[in-house]
């Protein structure tokens, strides 16, 4: 079956109206043609008997004026001698039916032969012996039978394959248009974008379905935007009671142990930083307008003077990417990299190809079970086994970057490593990325 629409309704209409077609052309050549063709073959064989048998009766001084009375007024042709055999079998339409009606009124079997005159083909039989001990030929031009049923089999052909290619194309369209737009609008919904509404009209099934995806993308636009107040009100709200704890604990008396200093300042620091990470995960992640950029100077710049981090820059990439995204994404993939990679050092890698772009960042940690690759991705979903919040991670890392990444159309994913660890991978979205070798 055909995977679009148009590909569908193009077929039920084939076989729908080459169903009826067929029905309706069996029925016309049962009941109408094969009656006529009956007929007309009867009547050709009554004209061509008679004929012959008044050319016996007639003088021979008034043969000659009846053979060019037959042609101008029947087009029959008489002879009394065989024409030459045309060995290619011409086609006319109910040959076979004439050739039953000679049968049938001469008493035996009779079979035409075909032969050429002037360029064109004749049709004659012999039914002079049967009439006088005469031999005698008459025959008539294919030009005779008026008829051309190939040409208008092909008309009709044509004609119908029109019609069934206009009708899939105005019926498909009536219906493919407004979904188009619906799948481009949802898309932008996805992104994290907002898109214009959909024209409520047309056909009253998708005029009802693009109200109701307005009505639903206006909801979910009210909803982030509260969403994003909410948020910003509780982070407000959460700060100034930690300001004041930072400076009670600044005003501590001399002898309070430095140790219980140091872990109530870690402590407002987590707090702190787990309330901005809430709050950059409630802001409305849309999309930044691409900028073509050189993928190796911008992981350069991510990478600065970190440690324990591999990275060689190659030929040059230019891409169109959303750069601060970008840059937040691989920032929050390479701080997860480091903190829970052990050991060995984080590889950072670059595959420029001119059909896609991945960036990866492997490194040799402890690894994710295949069945929490997704739910990492989830705000605030710690694995306890390692990456919780006692070795400083809060759950929202993953989740702001995927956020990211789905509203800029970049793709984000969390493959196992072989060998152990893990390969943060993002795809960039496809496009027309410059010359990817410039000096």
């Amino acid at each position: 079956m055909p995977a679009t629409l148009f590909g569908r309704t193009l077929l039920t209409l084939i076989l729908t109206f080459g169903a009826f077609t067929l029905v309706t052309a069996s029925a016309i050549v049962v009941y109408v043609l094969l009656p006529l063709s009956q007929r007309s073959a009867a009547d050709l064989a009554n004209i061509m008997v008679l004929a012959a048998r008044t050319f016996h009766q007639l003088p021979p001084e008034s043969r000659a004026n009846y053979r060019r009375h037959l042609i101008d007024q029947y087009r029959l042709g008489l002879d009394e001698q065989p024409p030459v055999v045309d060995h290619q079998r011409h086609f006319f339409p109910y040959r076979w039916r004439l050739e039953q009606a000679l049968s049938k009124r001469l008493g035996r079997p009779v079979e035409m032969i075909s032969a050429s005159n002037a360029g064109e083909p004749w049709f004659w039989v012999e039914i002079g012996r049967d009439i006088d001990e005469e031999p005698l030929w008459i025959g008539f031009p294919r030009s005779r039978i008026g008829t051309q049923p190939l040409l208008g089999l092909t008309i009709i052909a044509l004609v119908a394959v029109g019609l069934i290619l206009l009708t899939a194309l105005i019926l498909a369209g009536q219906v493919s248009r407004p979904v188009r737009r619906l799948a481009k609008a949802a898309e932008e919904v996805a992104f994290g974008r907002s898109p214009q509404d959909l024209p409520e009209t047309g056909l009253v099934e998708l005029a009802n379905l693009a109200r109701r995806f307005n009505q639903t993308s206006r909801q979910v636009r009210e909803l982030l935007a509260d969403r994003t107040l909410l948020l910003t009100g509780i982070s407000h709200d959460l700060r100034t009671p930690l300001t004041r704890l930072r400076l009670a604990v600044a005003m501590l008396p001399e002898g309070t142990p430095p140790e219980l200093t140091q872990r109530l300042e870690r402590d407002i620091d987590e707090m702190n930083t787990l309330i901005g990470q809430a709050l950059e995960l409630g802001r409305t992640l849309g999309a930044e307008p691409p900028e073509m950029v050189e993928l190796n100077t911008l992981l350069t710049e991510v990478v600065a003077k970190r440690s324990h981090l591999l990275w060689t820059p190659g030929p040059d990439c230019y891409r169109a990417v959303a750069v601060l995204a970008l840059r937040r994404i691989l920032a929050n993939l390479v701080e997860n990299a480091l903190r829970y990679g052990g050991e060995q050092p984080v590889e950072l890698r670059l595959d420029c190809q001119e059909e896609a772009v991945a960036i990866e960042v492997l490194d040799r940690g402890p690894g994710i079970p295949e069945s929490e690759l997704e739910a990492v991705f989830r705000p605030f979903y710690r694995l306890e086994s390692s990456r919780n919040r006692r070795t400083g991670g809060t759950g929202l890392g993953l989740a702001v970057a995927q956020q990211l990444a789905r509203a800029n159309r970049m793709e984000l994913t969390l493959t196992p490593r072989p060998g152990g660890g893990m390969i943060g991978r993002v795809w960039l979205p496809a496009g027309k990325g410059g010359d990817r070798d410039r000096s």
